[in-house]
Order: structure tokens, then sequence, then C-alpha cells
């Protein structure tokens, strides 16, 4: 019996299995060394995903669920460069922004024109509100903020309204079914001030309703 061609055979399985070993392990390092890289320009989002990649095909790579862990970290922690989208808009300054009891959604719109106003249309800025269309009505918001950035008060904003901010590449979306944070700080007590005042303003997107004469009202 000719056992050569069956030698051959098992001899190129063999070398086949060691070649796409090989080059899965290839991969894996390719995609771990550019999570650190991402990881060391401070960009722990998209590092994170190269992490947790490598850690869906190989969970024992301890090395990638180091620097996942280091990462989520960062990222709790607040640290790590902007987005660029909140990175400009940080440098739109409003001057002074008057809300009493207006509903969200139409908050968000007027953050958005405003956006486009006071940048000369440089910045068309999409502001996104995951909530249903009940919750954008019903959810209302009441600020006086003078000169602040354009990010500062999309962040009151999400506070007021109990909603997860986020930023993606081309819009700011505020979700009332994500966890807001629970951070408590000085901030605070910006916040509340800011509330107090807008107590004592005239009502924005909303017309003061006439006197009524009615004793019972």
């Amino acid at each position: 019996m000719n056992t050569r061609p069956i030698l051959c055979s098992l001899l190129a399985i063999v070398c086949s299995l060691g070649f796409q070993l090989a080059h899965s392990q290839q991969s894996v390092q390719a995609v771990f060394n550019d999570g650190v890289r991402l990881y060391n320009q401070q960009k722990y989002e998209e590092a994170l995903r190269n992490f947790e990649r490598i850690l869906q095909v190989k969970a024992s790579h301890v090395y990638a669920r180091s620097y996942a862990a280091k990462c989520k970290t960062a990222l709790a922690a607040g640290i790590g460069k902007k987005n660029d989208l909140e990175g400009q808009l940080s440098k739109v300054i409003v001057p002074q922004i008057e809300l009493k009891d207006a509903p969200i959604g139409d908050v968000l719109d007027f953050l958005a024109d405003k956006t486009e106003e006071l940048t000369g249309g440089k910045l068309v800025t999409n502001f996104i509100y995951r909530g249903t269309p009940e919750q954008r009505e019903s959810t209302t918001i009441s600020l006086s903020l003078r000169s602040v950035p354009m990010t500062e008060v999309v962040k009151y904003v999400s506070q007021l309204s109990r909603s997860r901010l986020r930023y993606e590449e081309h819009a700011v979306v505020i979700d009332p079914n994500g966890s807001a944070s629970t951070t408590i700080s000085n901030e605070e007590l910006l916040l509340k001030k800011a509330q107090e005042q807008a107590g004592r303003k005239n009502p924005f997107l909303q017309q003061e309703k006439p006197k009524s004469t009615n004793p019972f009202e």
C-alpha cells in the first residue's frame, strides 16, 4: 500500500492549520498593538473596542483584559481627549439663555439654531432626543445662564432631564433611557442657582399668559 499520498495530505493539513494559527495570532497582535496606540493617545473608547474584540476570540488574553479595565476606568473618570464635536461646541460661548418650563424638544431645536447662529453657519449640529414623543413634550427645562460654553448648556439640560449625554461624530444625543451621571460636585450648586434665577425670569418658548380676573385661578 502506497502511504505517500496520505502522508503528503496530512502534512498539508498540518501546515495549513499552522499557518491559520499563526495568522490568527498575528491578527490578534495587530489589533492589540492598535489598541495600545489608541490608549496612549487617550482615545479610550476606540481603544476599548479593540481590546474587547480580542477578548471575544481570546478571553484568556491577560494584557487585553488589563488594558480594557484601564480604558473603562479612564472613561468613568472623564479622562481623555474630547470628541471633535464636543471640543468645537466648547468654544461656542452662549451670551445668555433663559428657559422656563420649555419642552425639551423645543430646547434642543433652539440649541441647534443658536449654535449655527453663533458660529455664522460654520457649525451645524444635530441635537437628538431619544425619548418618546410624549417625553419630548412633557419633559420641561427651566434654566438661566450667561456667558457659558454650549457644552455647559447641554450638560445642564441633560442633568435636568435626567438623561444620559453622548457626543457622536455629528450629533449631540440626549437619551432619557440611559443612566444619567450621579456624580455630586459643586456644579449642583450652580445648577440650583440657575434654576432659581430662571424662576424669576420671563419664560422661553412660552408666551406670557394674560392676567386672569378669576380669583380661583
